[in-house]
């Protein structure tokens, strides 16, 4: 079989089903980045796992679910206005805030929504499970896990007596209890001296909690008016996850803390694992819809451009010449040091382009000869087998680009390969 006509009439077809593949998934791509059809799902997604009492918009997976009377925390739109705005922006030195945005009603109301907030089509795990710790476990309180009394215990040597150790428990109990400027700048002055790791934990903890009021501003600067109201203070991570309205979150956090304690980078893998196996439920339900438009654009293209199956397999066996310019394009392509799969929206016109130049008979034609597939079928049995062609095509370029592209390395691959060769006589 190596380099038979069957052989070159099947590189033939997978050379013609991998590159307008790879127009469909352009396609795909270019219509759901201009719906930004990604970024919604995410938040609809991250809504059903932050809070299943914010109301969700009534077009994405997940049922709405009225909210109830009063205000509900959104941690979703905290994440996304807070730690996660950075994967929003893009650049631009400002984006309309998530949570001072309602959600939308009518379709083209919620893509422009979504245009407008610049949603992230992919939130990697470690990111979500760092966004959701800064929230429940700010910076502040992470640097005062580093100066308990038993980590300190380790570093005090014999010059620190008793009762500079229980002075020093008392104000780091008390700073646990509820971290503000003023409990952390307690914890620092019971801190004894000499210990300049830390003296600088405790520096930078108390520089990065908000200011207390205008006692706190620096000499001449502007104090603003709701200045006098003192933040409140940081409440230890199991006092924060109670606070979270009820939903699986919350819930995979107790467990998560009980487990980790006080290990942040356990907590940090724990439920960045978790969000890795919740988002699979919708990478699951995003393939099957997924997989339904690129049916819709397969038929789309196929019909534009006349790729009947039927027709290419009888042009591509009765002519050499174009077998044989079929099989060299092939080869070239396989050979290529990038992955033709993922072709840009360029790539994918140029690959088209260059296949039309191989005088395969795809495409439409004023030509009224009957011997040519690319005109109108002038009876029903010929406009049968032109849907039955199409359907097939249809059905391969739904099989995706790289399933065309790994076939196609491996029908050149056998044809380069050829017959093994007969042993020696010995």
């Amino acid at each position: 079989m190596p380099d038979s006509a069957v052989l070159q009439v099947l590189i033939g077809l997978a050379l013609v089903f991998a590159v307008f593949s790879v127009a469909v998934s352009r396609m795909n791509e270019t219509v759901l980045g201009f719906l930004n059809y990604r970024g919604r799902q995410l938040e609809a997604e991250l809504r059903r796992l932050t809070s299943e009492n914010v109301e969700r918009d009534p077009a994405l997976p997940v049922e709405p679910v009225a909210a109830p009377a009063g205000a509900v925390r959104d941690l979703t739109a905290e994440m996304l206005d807070g730690p996660l705005r950075g994967l929003r922006t893009g650049g631009r030195p400002s984006v309309p805030a998530v949570g001072a945005t309602a959600l939308a009603s009518g379709w083209w109301q919620r893509v422009r929504r979504a245009q407008r907030l610049r949603l992230p089509a992919y939130l990697p795990s470690t990111e979500f499970a760092r966004a959701v710790l800064d929230l429940v476990e700010p910076a502040p309180r992470a640097l005062l896990a580093r100066v308990s009394p038993q980590d300190m215990a380790k570093v005090f040597d014999a010059t620190v007596t008793d009762e500079q150790r229980a002075a020093y428990a008392d104000a780091y109990r008390a700073a646990y209890a509820g971290l503000t400027r003023d409990t952390a700048r307690a914890l620092q002055a019971a801190l004894p001296a000499g210990y300049e790791s830390g003296l600088a934990v405790t520096t930078a903890m108390i520089a990065l909690l908000p200011l207390a009021g205008p006692a706190d501003e620096p000499a001449g600067a502007t104090v603003p008016a709701d200045a006098s109201t003192a933040p409140a203070p940081m409440l230890p991570l199991s006092a924060e996850i109670a606070l979270l309205p009820e939903s699986s979150l919350k819930t995979a956090l107790i467990g998560i803390a009980a487990r980790a304690g006080a290990d942040r980078d356990k907590l940090l893998a724990e439920l960045a694992g978790w969000y890795d196996s919740s988002m699979d439920r919708l990478s699951g339900w995003y393939k099957r819809r997924v997989s339904r438009f690129l049916l819709v654009y397969a038929l789309v293209l196929t019909v534009v451009f006349n790729l009947d199956t039927i027709s290419l397999t009888r042009a591509l066996w009765q002519d050499s010449a174009v077998r044989t310019a079929a099989v060299a394009t092939a080869e070239s392509r396989v050979s290529a040091p990038n992955d033709p799969s993922t072709a840009g929206g360029e790539g994918a016109v140029e690959a088209v382009r260059d296949i039309g130049a191989l005088q395969i008979p795809f495409g439409w034609t004023r030509s009224h000869a009957a011997s040519d597939p690319r005109t109108l079928p002038n009876d029903a049995g010929g406009w049968a087998l032109k849907v039955l062609g199409w359907l097939i095509a249809v059905a391969a370029l739904a099989a995706g680009a790289p399933f065309w592209f790994d076939l196609l390395g491996r029908l050149v691959n056998m044809r380069s390969t050829g017959p093994k060769p007969k042993p020696a006589d010995g």
